[in-house]
């Protein structure tokens, strides 16, 4: 006879496995904004945790500043980070590892830029 509990309880078995395995799991956390609460007499940043490949667990990574503490103004600041935060992600997301030396992705990075500046069409002027 089917019984839909005993089913249903193996099931969450499986998920509950694939849910922990180390392959399902994200290198790193999406980098988060500290701003102090708006207090512009504190240190504000960027931070992130990657997954350290000796431990397997997200180890905080060193906070980004920059040059944000620089900036006056909440405004200023809040958009200095944003760009901060969103480069950092995309460079997270490209495969770049701040356990690993990144020249290799770095030079890669950096001449698919060239490329893709030196085949644009060039317009003459008349």
């Amino acid at each position: 006879m089917f019984n839909l509990n005993s089913y249903l309880a193996n099931e969450h078995g499986n998920e509950h496995i694939l849910e922990h395995s180390l392959q399902n799991k994200k290198n790193f956390s999406a980098p988060k904004i500290y701003n102090a609460n708006g207090d512009l007499s504190k240190r504000w940043h960027v931070y992130y945790s990657f997954r350290n490949p000796e431990s397997g667990k997200l180890q905080r990574m060193k906070n980004v500043y920059g040059n944000v503490n620089r900036y006056t103004t909440k405004e200023d600041r809040l958009a200095i980070l944003s760009v901060y935060r969103a480069k950092l992600l995309n460079l997270l997301k490209e495969g770049f590892n701040p356990f690993e030396d990144n020249t290799q992705k770095y030079q890669e990075r950096e001449q698919n830029k060239r490329n893709l500046n030196g085949s644009s069409p060039k317009v003459v002027g008349f």
